[in-house]
């Protein structure tokens, strides 16, 4: 599958959980509110995340290919005024900090006795703000996915074009930097959402939340953690005796 196909469900079920959660706070169930709104938020900044870490890492992707693989300088050029304009950025930044402010405000308004009339119509214009980022973000998707497969095709033209001169390209090795900084921040990230329903869900009140399967999911990136860790350790020891 295509990133477009994983933002654009993303995508989908973000504005169906908007729609859905300001019917139900139209509507007067306010508790049902409450839980959806919850997940609906954490939905919705996942959704601009995803679009954000896409356009990082590709962006990266495409920087190294170009410096190490012998692609034309176009590419290099279309790369620069792509990330010059960074349309998507804003309007992703804007979408999640929309929602998180109509959920703050949500939540003061049975804390400090602010007006409904607030809490609505900050989430009136969060809801147009998210759609409206949505749609830039789609395009951006679809443009930098664009920039993808062409930098994708010119490589393996590259690599068939050795392959018939007889030197296949060698393929790289996983870098055991990389999984060990992300078995990390998968042993640290696990506990994010436990804190979060500790401290904001439950006010402090820990007792009212389970360690897993977060408890789990940190131990797992422990463990890979420290597997990445003696894989590195064992490339460098090879790296000291071949110099």
């Amino acid at each position: 599958m295509r990133m477009i196909h994983y933002f654009g469900a993303a995508a989908f079920l973000t504005i169906v959980a908007l729609l859905v959660s300001a019917w139900l706070g139209i509507s007067g169930q306010l508790d049902v509110h409450f839980r959806v709104a919850l997940v609906t938020a954490i939905l919705t900044i996942g959704t601009h995340s995803l679009l954000i870490l896409f356009m990082v890492i590709t962006g990266r992707i495409i920087r190294e290919a170009i410096l190490h693989r012998d692609l034309p300088a176009e590419f290099l050029a279309e790369l620069n005024e792509f990330f010059s304009r960074k349309k998507a950025y804003p309007a992703a930044l804007l979408g999640a900090v929309s929602i998180v402010a109509a959920g703050v405000l949500g939540t003061a308004q049975s804390a400090i006795g602010l007006p409904p009339m607030t809490h609505m119509l900050v989430g009136v214009l969060a809801l147009c703000v998210n759609f409206f980022a949505i749609l830039v973000e789609i395009q951006a998707v679809l443009s930098n996915q664009g920039l993808v497969d062409r930098v994708a095709n010119a490589l393996d033209k590259i690599d068939r074009d050795l392959a018939e001169e007889g030197e296949p390209p060698a393929e790289d090795e996983p870098d055991p930097r990389a999984k060990s900084r992300a078995a990390m921040a998968v042993c640290l990230g696990a506990w994010v959402p436990y804190i979060y329903w500790g401290l904001v869900v439950w006010r402090g009140d820990f007792s009212q939340v389970s360690i897993h399967p977060w408890l789990e999911c940190s131990i797992a990136g422990f463990l890979i953690w420290g597997l990445a860790r003696t894989a590195l350790e064992s490339t460098l020891q090879e790296e000291a005796r071949d110099s």
